[in-house]
């Protein structure tokens, strides 16, 4: 017969597991939902209150216990598409401007750090002829 320690320890270990297990279940089924509510929050605190406006999806699943992901389209203009990039990743959070050609590889991806900044980039692309305030762009 085993010693009583040898079947604590192995019901130990059977419990701890299926904790473990029950962890990993509900970060898998809530990964979603709690990207986009983390890049919705950054977004406003980075770029303001306009940012409500934006439309959060779901980017794919990585390590879905540590790296919360999420995108916002923009537009496509040119042949351009523009899209925002969020990303949590250890506790660091970012969002990224990306922007890709509809018809070719090429593609670009800047750090976003302000509503102004985001604002220079956006200068760059083609769809700053619709949106420039000082050509009569939409406001």
């Amino acid at each position: 017969m085993s010693h009583p320690i040898m079947s604590a320890a192995a019901k130990h270990l059977a419990t701890a597991e299926e904790r473990r297990t029950a962890a990993r279940e509900n970060a898998f089924r809530t990964w979603g939902p709690r990207s986009i509510t983390a890049a919705t929050k950054y977004a406003r605190r980075l770029l303001g209150d306009e940012a409500v406006t934006l439309d959060w999806e779901v980017l794919g699943l990585l390590s879905f216990e540590e790296h919360l992901q999420a995108f916002a389209s923009l537009d496509t203009v040119g042949g351009q598409h523009l899209e925002l990039y969020y990303t949590d990743q250890g506790r660091t959070e970012r969002i990224l401007l990306r922007v890709s050609c509809v018809s070719c590889p090429s593609q670009h991806v800047h750090e976003v750090t302000s509503l102004e900044q985001l604002g220079q980039l956006l200068s760059q692309t083609p769809a700053w002829q619709s949106i420039n305030p000082r050509d009569g762009g939409d406001l």
